[in-house]
């Protein structure tokens, strides 16, 4: 018995409207040069519609292109060997609709709080960059990262609450 392959419904363009912002972001986190980030992003757009067909429904459709996503990365960490971004390409992407006060503070805020999650396990580092950058589901996160969701919650959990003491330990 052969089963039908299944796949979402959506167009190209659907998808890329869909999507296209959150693996932006998630690139932009890891990658120094934006050039090279939008590269990125291209690429996984023109794997995904080339492998639409190979999508089979037994994951949420956002993981599976997440996972597209995460093994460009890799791919592209390990040609480049590149590090992380510094930390003022990241705080230059916050949004600015507040005073130039509260820009100033929230940038401060922002810098801070991701020059700790610096420090924090790469495992943790991924899942919170996945979650907040990438604003996916712990189930979502589990399958990208080849992990059960629980170990996710875990690290996500433990990465955030060290997060909260070396914030409180600063303040």
């Amino acid at each position: 018995m052969t089963t039908a392959i299944m796949y979402p419904k959506l167009s190209h363009q659907q998808i890329y409207e869909d999507y296209s912002a959150k693996i932006y972001r998630y690139f932009r986190y890891r990658v120094k040069n934006v050039w090279d980030v939008e590269d990125l992003t291209t690429t996984v757009f023109i794997k995904v519609y080339s492998k639409l067909e190979q999508y089979d429904g037994r994951h949420p459709f956002g993981a599976w292109i997440f996972r597209i996503a995460h093994n460009a990365l890799i791919d592209y960490m390990r040609k480049k060997r590149e590090s992380p971004v510094d930390q003022d390409t990241f705080s230059n992407m916050v949004a600015t609709d507040q005073l130039p006060e509260e820009c100033l503070l929230t940038q401060e805020t922002t810098e801070g709080l991701w020059e700790k999650v610096h420090t924090l396990t790469k495992d943790q580092r991924n899942v919170i960059a996945l979650r907040y950058l990438g604003d996916l589901r712990m189930n979502e996160i589990a399958e990208i990262l080849g992990k059960t969701e629980a170990s996710v919650k875990i690290l996500h959990f433990r990465g955030i609450k060290k997060l909260q003491q070396l914030m409180e330990a600063q303040a």
